[in-house]
């Protein structure tokens, strides 16, 4: 007699929390060759092509830029987490498996990339409830193909928003529907006792707008078995959608999806250039200096952009700093960078500073001067070179 469907919500209810965490750890221990897994998404030729697809859709969706904080929500061995960190983001990755996550470990440590990132990367191990970081220290979260092995999900989607920074994104790669009655989900959960839940976009659209995240939206893409004829691509060009077509997309979106979460309206921050922009101050017109001697100036900008501005990032890139550079007076050339003077803390869009900023002069030969006065987001761009206007100051150096 064939043995019944094991029901995933009798499995949470055998098991718990803690005991679904002991599983999963005790599957990476069974591991016949961690290799696999390592060598993600290169190691299973035959899904490797959907693997970049979604893995592609993924990050897309992040709009990711270099010294960005990601969480590797599920991380299994930390593939996407060196993908990530070899993109130049610092990495969170987290998972209930503590052999997971020592494997992850290796995958940093025994095999080295070209480049080294000037940002960071570290595992930390999750205890099922709780997820160990602080209020806000993520900027963005990525799951691919674990959240379904989530026994809590309620709970774990307002943790999700308690470490989400506003304007933060979350992104999924997640089986839709019926998944735990499949071949492959009643053997993982029948040998490995590995929970292979059932997906409902309705309530999972419930639970994140309840904890506060905004409605879903979903990356578009093709079953990958669809491959589109001639005539069907002359079609599309007219603007139209082929029937065969329309019921591949239509496939996509039944087996499996890519979707993702905001919490508040998407936000950037200064390590792009997009959206950056300042009105700037500054008290005199006129200054004389001392060699050797610095200056106080009063200051006042204002974040007049669309973007968050950093006061501090991994590497520096994309901090932003008050800065000076010294032009000649006859032609304005740029002679030499002159000072910096790093924004108190981060500022929103429509935030303000003004204060007393002191100003050092880097040459020391007498004369008549420039000062360009500028806001510099740090290895991104100077704010000038977006439109926003620079305040130019004369100054003369006296011996």
């Amino acid at each position: 007699m064939a043995d019944s469907l094991i029901d995933p919500q009798n499995l949470i209810q055998e098991l718990g929390v803690s005991g679904l965490n002991h599983f999963s750890d005790e599957y990476y221990k069974r591991l016949h060759d961690p290799s696999i897994q390592l060598g993600k998404p290169f190691s299973m030729i035959s899904q490797t092509p959907q693997l970049l697809v979604r893995l592609g859709l993924m990050l897309e969706s992040l709009r990711l830029t270099p010294g960005i904080k990601v969480l590797d929500f599920g991380s299994g061995p930390c593939w996407i987490s060196k993908a990530l960190w070899q993109m130049g983001c610092s990495v969170i990755a987290t998972d209930v498996s503590e052999e997971a996550l020592r494997l992850g470990e290796s995958l940093f440590n025994d095999y080295p990339i070209p480049n080294q990132p000037p940002c960071s990367w570290e595992t930390r191990l999750f205890d099922g409830d709780s997820l160990p970081l602080k209020a806000e220290e993520v900027d963005r979260i990525i799951c691919f193909d674990a959240f379904h092995h989530v026994p809590n999900q309620e709970e774990v989607i307002h943790e999700f928003y308690r470490v989400l920074r506003n304007g933060g994104t979350i992104v999924f790669n997640e089986p839709l529907g019926l998944h735990s009655t499949t071949p492959a989900s009643q053997m993982e959960m029948r040998e490995y006792k590995v929970l292979e839940n059932d997906m409902d976009m309705s309530a999972l659209k419930s639970l994140f707008c309840e904890a506060g995240f905004r409605e879903p939206t979903f990356k578009v893409a093709a079953n990958p078995e669809y491959m589109m004829s001639y005539e069907e691509w002359q079609t599309c060009r007219t603007g139209e959608i082929p029937n065969r077509m329309a019921n591949a997309l239509s496939q996509f979106q039944q087996n499996s999806s890519v979707f993702y979460f905001q919490k508040g309206k998407a936000l950037n921050d200064s390590r792009q250039a997009e959206g950056l922009a300042h009105e700037l101050e500054i008290s005199t017109s006129k200054l004389t200096f001392k060699v050797g001697v610095p200056q106080k100036i009063q200051v006042s900008f204002r974040n007049v952009g669309e973007s968050r501005w950093l006061d501090r990032n991994d590497g520096h890139i994309g901090t932003v700093n008050f800065a000076s550079r010294i032009l000649d007076y006859q032609s304005k050339d740029i002679l030499a960078d002159n000072s910096r003077f790093r924004i108190p803390n981060e500022m929103e869009p429509g935030d303000h500073f003004s204060g007393e900023i002191p100003v050092p002069l880097s040459i020391s030969k007498p004369g008549t001067y420039w000062l360009k006065f500028d806001l510099v987001s740090e290895e991104v761009c100077w704010f000038e070179t977006l439109g926003s206007k620079a305040v130019l100051v004369e100054i003369k150096v006296e011996a």
